[in-house]
């Protein structure tokens, strides 16, 4: 398996082009070889900002593979606020700037765009959702960029709440650019659901970790809390990329989060 790590590479550009090389050293140095990019800030970055991360990330050996939160909360892909042509001219603007830093995949949560309006119709929302996913994977396709529709527990969104709801969309798009995301933050499993990502091994894009609950960075004290997930990628026969996307510990410096999670992580292989 390959780790990187999420990280809001143009805001943290914009905050402090130093403060962004340090934590691409970290990330580097630690041993991870991927970052996975906030897309939202990405869609509006200009030509020169994209240019610097380019380099920031060439510079510490690393790859900007995947990316993260594709739709800010106010373009709506679901509801009566819905409109097709905002959402092809949000998607015409990102996804040339993810190719140009090097995205290969983008994983599709956005809770905030997809949550159903009270008062809407579920079985509506979800065909809206289901032609969101497949316009997105085929405009994605176009720059030969992958979708990973991700499932997200029911504090954070109310559709798509389970694997097996998500896997049911991917199979009605059937789209061969189209997959899915598992992330152990989203899964209850104290339910059967987790195991679904076994039987969705063939459209297994990509996955998500932090410790289970807290969605904190993992240690290699706190790595046990993870041995369920490792062995449910294992029998999916996964062998792709795993991103941290989780809450840093705030008693631990930027570099030593990054040094305990590869390490609690590569322990678990």
């Amino acid at each position: 398996m390959e780790f990187g790590i999420c990280l809001n590479v143009v805001d943290l550009l914009r905050e402090d082009p130093g403060k962004l090389d340090e934590q691409l050293c970290a990330i580097a140095e630690a041993g991870f070889t991927y970052v996975e990019i906030n897309i939202v800030p990405c869609a509006g970055a200009d030509n020169i900002e994209l240019d610097a991360i380019k380099a920031a990330l060439s510079k510490n050996g690393l790859k900007a593979r995947r990316g993260f939160i594709l739709f800010p909360g106010d373009i709506k892909v679901v509801g009566p606020e819905r409109n097709e042509e905002t959402i092809k001219d949000y998607l015409n603007k990102a996804l040339p700037k993810l190719k140009a830093l090097g995205v290969d995949a983008v994983v599709f949560g956005s809770g905030g765009a997809r949550h159903i309006p009270e008062g809407f119709s579920y079985d509506e929302a979800f065909a809206q959702f289901c032609e969101t996913a497949g316009l997105t994977a085929e405009l994605a396709a176009g720059h030969g960029i992958k979708v990973a529709l991700e499932h997200l527990n029911p504090k954070d969104c109310n559709l798509l709440v389970t694997i097996k709801e998500t896997v049911e969309v991917i199979r009605k798009i059937n789209h061969p650019n189209c997959g899915l995301t598992f992330d152990i933050y989203h899964v209850d499993e104290r339910t059967g659901d987790i195991y679904n990502v076994i039987k969705a091994k063939d459209v297994l894009f990509h996955s998500h970790t932090a410790i289970p609950k807290s969605r904190l960075y993992p240690t290699p004290e706190d790595a046990e809390a993870l041995k369920n997930y490792f062995s449910i990628l294992k029998d999916a026969g996964y062998n792709g990329t795993v991103s941290i996307e989780g809450t840093l510990r705030d008693n631990k410096s930027f570099e030593e989060n990054m040094t305990d999670a590869f390490k609690a992580l590569t322990g678990l292989l």
